[in-house]
């Protein structure tokens, strides 16, 4: 098997501006997702409470009706939400700047899109988060001397 190289736009070494966005970018995503992951059952106790004394098969269910709103509502703003995968997109990306690489712009530039399409069908919810972190990676990324795709050595 050969080398693995890397992407143009990752190798060049961010400036401490740069790192200092990314790491941003990072914890608040970190924060998102421990907010649903965490906070959010804690908010709703009561209903976890009751799912683990009936059992996740007989309350949470993809059929929602009027008697398991409460039980599928809780499942879907905690464990089955995006928080997960968005904190480990944070931890990674706090990972990628601990090791003084670069984040390519198209993951900003994905959750910039992806939150702002959340924001518009749900404004008063935290998916302008996403749109910061998106919007930070991508300012990280397109920082004063950032090389891109396709000019590396032009």
């Amino acid at each position: 098997m050969g080398a693995v190289t890397a992407l143009p736009h990752a190798t060049r070494t961010p400036r401490p501006n740069e790192r200092k966005l990314t790491r941003a970018a990072g914890w608040l995503a970190v924060a998102f997702g421990v907010i649903h992951v965490v906070v959010s059952p804690l908010d709703n106790r009561d209903v976890w409470s009751e799912i683990f004394e009936q059992g996740p098969w007989r309350t949470i269910s993809l059929d929602v009706t009027s008697e398991n709103l409460a039980y599928s509502e809780a499942f879907w703003v905690a464990p089955g939400s995006f928080g997960v995968p968005v904190l480990l997109f944070g931890a990674f990306v706090l990972w990628t700047a601990k090791q003084g690489a670069r984040v390519p712009a198209p993951f900003g530039w994905a959750m910039t899109a992806w939150g702002a399409v959340l924001a518009a069908l749900l404004p008063a919810s935290p998916a302008w988060a996403l749109v910061a972190v998106g919007v930070l990676l991508v300012l990280a990324a397109r920082g004063p001397g950032a090389e891109r795709p396709g000019t590396a050595g032009s």
